[in-house]
């Protein structure tokens, strides 16, 4: 547990070990929700780089690191409901799971996650798209919410673009090392069965997190709450419907025909591989 006393930089590094243990942790039990652990590992190990470096220069550091520590707490606790789930459940670990099946512990987005993540013939790219929808559409406007001051102060915003510049910065790095460490040849045939990669961009983090704080202040809004919680609370889902099961009848069926023809290739790291 963090004090008062502990540096910005100090309280960021500490997230990330977490996210070191989780990562260790999923990649031992082969858990497919490993790639996105190590993505998010390495994006909070960035943070904390720059934080204890000074470059860039954040007007208020001790704000970036609480924004860190609270969204990283959204992220564990529904991982943890996930583990308490499984843990419990009488199926097997190859079995695959509707979001239905999820309990209401864990937040309707992780459950859309959990569900496609499960399904027999998912890609490597798929799960960490998903997951990293999940996170910056559902946890980071809550987090941002939840970080909110009584009087709606929004002057982080500078500080938050900030974040974006760093996180934004070192995605094309972190891509290439996360094929590297679970599946090789990211750039070709994963991008067939997502048609994209956006989240996983320079451009695409800073819309997507940009998106986010947008979605705070529709949560803060008492007229749009509701509306606001419906929309980035079935966000993740409507990904995986245009991903999985594209409008275009023609690009579904060539996708459903060659999920059954292509492996996944995935790979597990072996044990003492460094994470970076």
């Amino acid at each position: 547990m963090t004090t008062e006393s502990t540096l910005p930089a100090e309280k960021v590094s500490l997230v990330a070990g977490s996210l070191a243990e989780r990562v260790r942790q999923y990649d031992t039990t082969h858990d497919r929700r490993a790639p996105f652990a190590y993505t998010y590992y390495r994006l909070t190990a960035t943070l904390a780089t720059a934080l204890d470096t000074g470059t860039p220069a954040f007007n208020d550091p001790p704000w970036v690191a609480e924004l860190c520590e609270t969204l990283a707490s959204a992220y564990f606790s529904a991982m943890d409901s996930v583990d308490e789930w499984l843990a419990e459940r009488s199926g097997g670990s190859a079995d695959e799971i509707r979001p239905s099946d999820l309990p209401d512990s864990i937040p309707p987005p992780w459950r859309d996650v959990i569900a496609a993540s499960s399904v027999r013939r998912s890609y490597m790219l798929e799960d960490v798209l998903f997951s990293m929808m999940a996170h910056i559409s559902y946890d980071l406007p809550g987090a941002l919410r939840r970080m909110a001051t009584p009087a709606n102060d929004r002057s982080h915003i500078a500080d938050f673009h900030r974040m974006n510049d760093v996180l934004a910065s070192c995605i094309d790095t972190v891509q290439d090392d996360l094929s590297s460490r679970y599946i090789h040849g990211l750039s070709s045939l994963d991008k067939l069965f997502t048609r994209s990669d956006e989240l996983l961009t320079n451009y695409g983090i800073r819309v997507a997190r940009g998106l986010a704080w947008f979605n705070c202040d529709r949560l803060l809004d008492p007229d749009s709450t509701e509306e606001a919680t419906r929309s980035i609370s079935r966000s993740t889902a409507a990904l995986i419907h245009e991903i999985r099961s594209p409008d275009d009848w023609k690009l579904r069926a060539g996708l459903w025909i060659l999920r059954r023809l292509i492996p996944d290739r995935r790979h597990w790291p072996a044990a003492g591989t460094p994470l970076a």
